[in-house]
């Protein structure tokens, strides 16, 4: 195991591995930086834990897995030919345990707090957060407190209450940026005050849990042999995918596993985009008044890790880029039928920007172009619905099948 520490992303402070989740001089973002830019993997461990060596766990006798990571990284069949371009390749985290890629953060957070002797952990999540540190938990034998959004998916909530955790809908969270601070506020205090762990996915919040994040990109790396993409589409709701994701790809070239980088693209909802509002005008990112966007998991109206992704767009040489919904759901839609791989809204908003960036001319066509399909189509029932809208299943007698025609 490399030896591991913390630094603030804004000032200069640096300090030994501590329970902190911001800076104690600034109050900024931390960054786990490590002894070695080294970058072994150990096949014989359980999921991302073959990249331990990079993941902040002193004792690897407290990792937890339900076999997170290794997701397939799959090159389309028919859609990338269809926008002109030379490989467009698809990577499936909704073949996590859960569905969704918070798996390899609920791995790392919850790993992180039974090293830390924690009672439990709090959490704010839509879904697919609270759905992968409830199983995550579960499967440490800890509880959890989970606070979601209160125009929340059903289906995705149901998920969450499966696994055992007490749940609360907070009104207007999603919706408020007042809200949104308030309620982080909040429950940091009251993890500090019960012995409970953070474990809110953002880099913001759980610097340490965020880690798993950069897995995807290790295996990308790998599954490309040696190569990264030209261009990665992400789906982008409050940053720390996009920045943790960039930070791999960034230690990748450290190791050595690639000899160049991506450009990062952040694909957010229209309504609800502050990264990308910033990101045009050249300014830091700012919460935006309200979100009038339908697509969950991705609506945040003050993205807590906003200026990390920014400042991966910047690094990467990258741009962000918002679409609306209905170019979502299309796209969606357009996935399943011509790609075979259903997922939920939010990660076709990545399909929707790229059909947007080739039109534009963005996208030349030569370029290697890869996006995260973050989560599953099953997440969300009242998108299924709507994509079947209008379609029927008739009932007809045996004899009657010979009838059909193509």
């Amino acid at each position: 195991m490399s030896l591991f520490s913390l630094a603030c992303t804004r000032c200069t402070w640096q300090g030994a591995d501590a329970d902190l989740n911001n800076c104690p001089t600034c109050g900024a973002t931390l960054e786990i930086t490590y002894a070695s830019p080294t970058l072994p993997v150990a096949d014989a461990q359980p999921g991302i834990w073959r990249y331990a060596a990079r993941l902040p766990l002193h004792d690897l006798a407290y990792a937890v897995s339900l076999g997170e990571g290794n997701t397939p990284l799959l090159r389309s069949a028919h859609l990338g030919a269809e926008l002109g371009l030379a490989a467009l390749y698809f990577k499936l985290e909704s073949a996590n345990p859960t569905g969704s890629y918070k798996d390899r953060i609920a791995a790392v957070g919850i790993a992180r707090l039974l090293e830390l002797g924690k009672k439990g952990w709090a959490a704010t999540s839509s879904g697919n957060a609270g759905a992968a540190i409830a199983a995550y938990g579960a499967r440490a034998g800890v509880n959890g407190y989970l606070f979601t959004v209160e125009k929340y998916a059903k289906a995705k909530v149901a998920q969450i209450l499966a696994y055992g955790p007490q749940a609360w809908a907070v009104t207007r969270l999603g919706y408020d940026p007042v809200v949104e601070k308030a309620t982080w506020a909040n429950i940091r205090q009251l993890c500090t005050a019960n012995e409970w762990q953070m474990l809110v996915t953002a880099r913001a919040f759980s610097p340490h849990a965020m880690e798993g994040v950069k897995t995807i990109a290790y295996e990308v790396c790998q599954q490309l042999y040696g190569q990264a993409p030209d261009v990665v589409y992400v789906p982008v709701g409050g940053g720390g995918l996009l920045s943790a994701s960039w930070k791999g790809f960034v230690e990748a070239k450290a190791a050595g596993w690639i000899d160049r980088l991506p450009r990062m693209v952040a694909v957010q909802a229209q309504g609800c985009d502050a990264v990308t509002q910033a990101w045009q005008t050249g300014r830091p990112v700012e919460p935006i008044p309200g979100c009038t966007s339908n697509i969950s998991g991705i609506q945040l109206t003050a993205p807590p890790d906003g200026d990390l992704a920014l400042q991966a767009l910047h690094e990467s040489d990258g741009w962000a880029v918002s679409v609306a919904d209905e170019a979502t759901y299309a796209a969606q839609a357009e996935l399943a039928k011509r790609e075979g791989i259903f997922v939920e809204p939010a990660a076709a908003t990545t399909l929707a920007a790229i059909r947007a960036d080739r039109a534009a001319g963005r996208l030349h066509g030569t370029e290697r172009v890869a996006c995260w399909l973050t989560g599953s189509g099953f997440k969300d029932a009242t998108a299924v619905e709507r994509m079947v809208a209008g379609r029927t299943v008739h009932t007809i007698t045996a004899d009657a099948i010979l009838a059909i025609s193509s």
